[in-house]
């Protein structure tokens, strides 16, 4: 039997080293696809010279379109071979050098020489992968007839695509230009980017493949005068279909072979978006978390889908914002995932300018940022989601992560009954998210603008500067802008008045330690034992954590939410709420201490002017003591018996009760006395 063992394991050692190379070896993967070039790289390149020509990374280009590929491996290449698997009849179209931008991808050039189909096959060892691109000629809107089929007759059915394109400032960029109502300073150079196929190194039927003079005048009624003199090259004026879907010469209806395509890729507006100091919005988007998601993974799922991937955000707003039943091919989120390049009914484009959260809140102030705020929100109706919180428990439990437009609307936490304050950034500003986050930038500059930033991610400098413009200067870090709550800003009750964010970083170190498990920074809402109240209070507590600005969203009703739930869970707290902060109901809090000698603390709050009755009664029903008779303004207040009846005297220990009746409300709780 021994025997028999040891053979097991010997053969065991021998099978699994086997095992776990083919294991390897089979996670192996090739891709490859193209790769965008924008002017801004052809000029970063100027010295090496390999990049020398923008590319859009387009499938369909026009004829003797300069390409790039790109082919990337799981590990490391060993030797990858390139071979055109596929070309037109005729063609003698060959590749270009190859370029390794390290050693898992290799990116390749090619000239399509011929209108036709090519397929461009990468293998390394036993791995391949394949690629096909069109090669065609721009034909312009009215010759290719775009509006026949999309105009609401085909793609898609009932939507005037067409039309809502006419009304973009890409349909009439040239002519505008040309009219002088663009810029001053338009000129010749222009052209390249506001016309269609415009290549001057390509035969493909553009704009600049026929005669066409600038002319030494821009003024109402040039672009038509234009029109009549050079009719061919006008007939591909203005950034047309073609301009962002390839050439649509060989597409009449037909998809197959890439013969018409559509992309999310941020190279298709970048090839004249990113081209010299004055355009540069892809440049700076490169450097968002958009652009670069560490989560666009969890797009692969149809609930995530609307916020993961850009290419779901498109989906679930053209479905009316519905929930989708699948997931699209994942896409990062880029230019055309947020403007709509065929609508321009949304200020800049912008495919929503309203927001609605989960407690039913619409914003509709705000303007751009409520763009941002479709995604950047709890997805739970707080109230709900706590009372049910016992079916809830996890350790995902709490607001979904990045509920900053909760936040910044001041809603859709937990106010336990009172009426929160907030703060006037959603108010105050006209595009909320954008007015601080998008910031004006630089070229080189790596906040602000289409980064999204407010901290330089290579220097970790906060962007000050974005808060200049209402509260001028604040210091060198957002950290040294300080709140203040009824007239102080030693909002942690340490000693030391510091900037709002160290302040909320104590106050939500005071509340994670009333928070299960007791005594522990690291809050954990995923026990049964846990009470309504903690689980309220932990939700609040993670909600202003996922924030992430720590209390700069919204300092008066971040601070109200933690302020409130650290009052809630310890009454002897000396933290204070703010004094505008209004109830919305009646309530009376339990005593504390309880058990109590020799004084206890009650505290209560009423929504309006009421007459309050607060009373003492032993455990017979007889009346000891009228703690308070008086008519009281709307607020919280807390008042103190130190076991005494109406003469003055103490009573014995024992179970006694307290009732309050004020308005309407009426309660009864119990406490005890013991000496």
């Amino acid at each position: 039997m021994e025997i028999i063992k040891i053979m097991k394991k010997m053969l065991l050692f021998l099978i699994l080293p086997l095992f776990m190379c083919a294991s390897m070896s089979f996670a192996q993967t090739l891709t490859v696809g193209t790769y965008g070039v924008t002017p801004r790289d052809v000029e970063k390149d100027s010295v090496a010279k390999y990049f020398d020509r923008a590319y859009n990374s387009l499938q369909n280009v026009g004829n003797e379109t300069k390409v790039y590929f790109k082919a990337s491996i799981s590990t490391k290449f060993s030797s990858p071979i390139w071979t055109l698997t596929s070309k037109p009849s005729g063609s003698v179209a060959t590749f270009g050098a190859t370029k390794d931008i390290d050693t898992s991808n290799q990116v390749i050039s090619f000239i399509p020489d011929k209108v036709g189909t090519y397929k461009i096959t990468v293998t390394d060892g036993a791995l391949s992968a394949t690629i096909t691109i069109n090669s065609s000629l721009f034909v312009g809107t009215q010759v290719g007839a775009c509006y026949v089929c999309h105009n609401g007759a085909f793609r898609p059915v009932g939507v005037p695509l067409y039309s809502k394109w006419t009304q973009t400032g890409h349909a009439t960029m040239l002519e505008r230009g040309l009219n002088g109502t663009l810029s001053d300073h338009y000129g010749e150079s222009c052209i390249s980017c506001h016309t269609t196929g415009y290549d001057t190194l390509a035969n493909n039927n553009g704009f600049d493949d026929y005669p066409f003079i600038f002319p030494d005048t821009l003024m109402a009624g040039m672009y038509d005068s234009m029109k009549t003199a050079y009719p061919q090259a006008m007939a591909l004026a203005n950034i047309q279909c073609e301009s962002c879907h390839g050439p649509g010469a060989d597409h009449y209806g037909a998809i197959t072979d890439s013969k018409m395509v559509k992309s999310l890729d941020p190279d298709n507006c970048a090839w004249c978006h990113d081209e010299g100091t004055h355009h540069f919005i892809p440049e700076s988007a490169s450097f968002s978390r958009h652009s670069n998601p560490t989560t666009l993974a969890r797009g692969s799922s149809a609930d995530c889908a609307p916020c993961h991937s850009g290419s779901g955000f498109v989906a679930w707003i053209k479905n009316g914002k519905a929930a989708l039943t699948t997931a699209p091919e994942l896409a990062a989120i880029s230019c055309a995932v947020c403007h709509d390049p065929h609508d321009a009914t949304n200020i800049n484009q912008l495919r929503t300018v309203t927001a609605t959260f989960q407690n039913g809140v619409t914003v509709t102030t705000g303007q751009k940022g409520a763009l941002c705020m479709n995604c950047h929100q709890a997805r739970r109706d707080a109230v709900e989601y706590t009372n049910d919180y016992l079916n809830n428990l996890s350790s995902h439990y709490g607001p979904h992560h990045g509920p900053q437009g909760d936040m910044l609307a001041g809603t859709n936490g937990i106010t336990f009954g009172w009426r929160t304050t907030s703060s006037p950034h959603l108010a105050a500003t006209k595009d909320a998210c954008v007015d601080c986050h998008m910031a004006a930038t630089t070229s080189e500059s790596k906040v602000g603008g289409h980064t999204l930033n407010m901290v330089d991610p290579v220097t970790g400098v906060d962007n000050v500067a974005a808060c200049a413009p209402c509260h001028g200067t604040i210091g060198t870090e957002f950290s040294d802008k300080k709140f203040y709550v009824n007239g102080n800003a030693d909002l942690d009750g340490d000693g030391t008045a510091n900037g709002l964010q160290v302040e909320m970083e104590g106050l939500l170190h005071k509340l994670a330690l009333l928070l299960p498990p007791k005594g522990s920074t690291d809050v954990s809402i995923n026990d049964s034992t846990v009470t309504l109240l903690e689980a309220q209070a932990g939700y609040n507590y993670l909600f202003v954590e996922e924030d992430r600005s720590l209390g700069i969203h919204n300092p008066a009703y971040a601070y109200s939410l933690i302020a409130s739930s650290i009052v809630k869970l310890d009454p002897t707290t000396d933290i204070k709420l703010i004094d505008n902060t209004v109830p919305q109901s009646y309530s009376i809090d339990q005593n504390y201490p309880n058990p109590f000698n020799p004084t206890t603390t009650i505290k209560y709050t009423i929504p309006k002017e009421s007459n309050v009755k607060l009373e003492i009664y032993d455990i017979t029903g007889r009346l000891v003591n009228t703690v308070i008779n008086q008519s009281q303004p709307a607020g919280s207040y807390s008042v103190t018996w130190d076991g005494s009846n109406s003469s003055g005297q103490k009573v014995g220990s024992g179970m006694y009760l307290y009732r309050i009746n004020a308005g309407s409300f009426i309660a009864v709780k119990k406490m005890i006395l013991l000496k």
